[in-house]
């Protein structure tokens, strides 16, 4: 019974290993520094900083209320002194990757951020005084010498695990003239810019819906795109609804395809808008499977009894494989394999002996 439990909590243990191995990969910022610090040649300055939502406006005040509403774990803020110079560094760590992308597109819409010869992570861009790159679920801030920059970025991005896919959402902007950098994916509705004739509270963010915007280069003029996704038509109907009631004047920059709803904003030019609008599309894949057959009671009857004349008929043939085996081996070898002298296996009854009369004389 021992063995048994032993072998029972074994089991248990290796399951619960598998489904952990088979959970979202994830780095700890402190695991990225000692990454860092094993290098040679790079040399840590001091201990490194850590940040979270209690004290994030000691780090900076202007990302802080950003930061509260995407879900960030901690920043850590590390400086290295390498071989080619001072380089520092500063980690973001969010809960997914979602919200890892969300804040690094609000920084580069707000700082106006470009891409250039830097490249690092998933996506990256430069402003006049950072290098930023988004990989899985890091926003990484670099500022310093730039080969020192160069080498550490690559030296962080081969040590971030995880997804760095960007959302589906944002795979669903149209191609043809976005502006390259003007990306940004909204989940909440503080972070999203103005719409004309949309209150970004009545978007439907409480719902778990999600956004992406861009700006497009149309015919010399400059317009924004907003694509909001909901988790069902219905829904996606009801806010569309909701603000064609509210700016029906504003009606024909709107359309909705399934889940998703695009509002064309920046221009009143219809053919502008027609043409944006008409690169928006959605389409879902449907599976259809097949309802099981129910089971009535007589198919039930019939499988119950079936089993139970199978294991009658393993059991007869069982008994006579047995008894058959034993004659035979009674037969051809008498007194050696079964009823031995010395031992005796079955009680045997003997019925054709005769009667044996004993009495007790007193």
């Amino acid at each position: 019974m021992f063995r048994n439990w032993v072998r029972s909590c074994l089991l248990l243990f290796i399951l619960t290993a598998t489904l952990q191995g088979q959970g979202p990969r994830t780095t700890l910022p402190e695991t990225l520094v000692q990454a860092v610090n094993s290098l040679p040649g790079w040399m840590a300055s001091g201990s490194p900083e850590t940040f979270n939502e209690s004290n994030i406006e000691k780090f900076d005040l202007k990302p802080a209320s950003d930061l509260r509403t995407l879900g960030l774990n901690n920043v850590t803020v590390q400086t290295w002194q390498s071989p080619s110079g001072r380089v520092r560094a500063a980690l973001f760590q969010f809960i997914d990757f979602g919200a890892a992308y969300s804040f690094f597109t609000n920084r580069r819409r707000v700082l106006g951020g470009v891409s250039s010869a830097f490249s690092a992570g998933a996506e990256s861009f430069q402003d006049r005084n950072f290098s930023y790159f988004w990989q899985a679920n890091y926003m990484v801030r670099l500022n310093g010498e730039s080969h020192s920059i160069e080498n550490l970025s690559e030296i962080l991005s081969r040590n971030i695990l995880g997804r760095s896919q960007r959302p589906a959402i944002s795979n669903r902007l149209p191609s043809t003239n976005l502006i390259p950098g003007s990306e940004e994916y909204i989940l909440d509705a503080a972070n999203i810019q103005k719409v004309e004739g949309v209150d970004p509270s009545t978007i439907g963010f409480e719902v778990s819906a999600e956004a992406t915007t861009a700006d497009y280069r149309i015919g010399g003029k400059t317009v924004r795109l907003l694509l909001v996704l909901y988790p069902t038509q219905q829904i996606a109907r009801k806010y569309a609804d909701q603000m064609n009631a509210a700016t029906p004047n504003l009606a024909t920059s709107r359309r909705r395809v399934g889940p998703l709803l695009a509002i064309v904003s920046g221009t009143s030019d219809s053919s502008v808008i027609e043409s944006l609008l008409g690169q928006v599309h959605y389409a879902s894949t449907v599976m259809w499977e097949e309802p099981h057959p129910g089971l009535g009671l007589g198919p039930i009857i019939v499988t119950v009894f079936t089993f139970i004349g199978l294991l009658l008929g393993i059991c007869i043939v069982a008994g006579f494989g047995l008894g058959g085996a034993r004659l035979v081996m009674k037969s051809f070898f008498p007194n050696r394999v079964f009823s031995r002298p010395e031992e005796a296996e079955f009680i045997e009854l003997k019925l054709d002996q005769e009667l044996t009369r004993k009495e007790i004389r007193e």
